[in-house]
């Protein structure tokens, strides 16, 4: 009995104590249940880019028409910024990616008579002898450096005008001049990142392949595979079920949980595909996904 009545005697203070301090006491077992959220939401924002969809289109935009890769061009301004994209400037962090080889001769014409015999005659002929003499020889990387080198050429460094696109054909216009010897080069991701520390450089690949798959711009094709060297498994899931704009990513913070899988939004009657060799357990409707087919 004493036990009993020790026992109802603690339940009642608990109940005491959480009437009188219910609030207080609600708000920790939130905080206590956020806490893996919170956990994981950091996780996120140092190992992903925080790249709003219009930085992505900014950073297609200004590869386009050139060798650079969007996807590494992203990823080398996440790596070097550390994730803080408030910093970056694409317009002039792309030029990274180029190195301007360039060699200027200054040449000297001198004439001198040549006579031959033709025909039994003596004929003379003035004949140009070129000489051509090295004024500069040099390597510019960098918006900074090549800015500088093409106002030497007296190239008009406007902003609109600093594209790679248009510094590339002014350079290769340049190059068919005698006076120059032009070599424009885009640089490998091995070279780009050169520089990087080692885990830079693991963060660095592992985006490269990781941002396609986290593209808010772009639109899947089903028979696009992820992981090609899978393809030869039919029992690897190893395509997209459908095209699509994603909505939610794999791993995205809930209130107290995160997310398991990806949503991908489209219009109705768009085809949906098995990702590999599997069995349907289950179809119908199943609360908030609509209509479902478990696989």
């Amino acid at each position: 009995m004493a036990e009993t009545a020790t026992i109802i005697t603690a339940t009642l203070k608990a109940a005491s104590i959480i009437k009188r301090y219910w609030k207080p006491i609600l708000i920790a077992l939130f905080v206590i249940l956020l806490i893996p959220t919170l956990i994981f939401s950091a996780a996120i924002n140092i190992l992903f880019p925080q790249v709003e969809e219009e930085e992505f289109t900014v950073y297609k935009d200004l590869t386009e028409g050139t060798e650079i890769g969007w996807t590494s061009f992203i990823a080398y301004d996440v790596v070097r910024l550390e994730n803080y994209l408030k910093e970056n400037n694409p317009a002039e962090s792309i030029f990274n990616f180029i190195e301007i080889d360039l060699e200027e001769y200054e040449i000297i014409e001198t004439e001198q008579e040549i006579t031959t015999i033709v025909d039994g005659e003596e004929v003379t002929e003035i004949v140009i002898e070129k000489e051509y003499i090295t004024v500069r020889n040099l390597k510019a990387n960098g918006h900074s450096q090549i800015k500088e080198l093409l106002e030497t050429l007296d190239y008009n460094t406007s902003p609109t005008n600093m594209t790679v696109q248009k510094v590339a054909e002014f350079l290769i216009d340049l190059d068919k001049e005698e006076e120059y010897d032009i070599e424009v080069t885009t640089l490998s991701d091995e070279e780009v990142s050169e520089n990087f520390e080692e885990a830079q450089k693991q963060w660095f690949f592992a985006l490269i392949d990781i941002l396609p798959l986290v593209d808010p711009t772009s639109e899947f094709e089903p028979d696009q595979f992820i992981i090609p060297e899978l393809a030869a498994d039919p029992d690897t899931p190893s395509i997209w079920p459908t095209t699509g704009r994603i909505t939610s990513e794999f791993g995205a913070p809930r209130v107290n949980r995160t997310h398991q899988g990806i949503d991908i939004a489209n219009s109705t009657g768009t085809p949906i595909y098995a990702t590999a060799n599997g069995k349907v357990i289950a179809t119908g409707s199943r609360g908030n996904y609509g209509k479902t087919i478990m696989i």
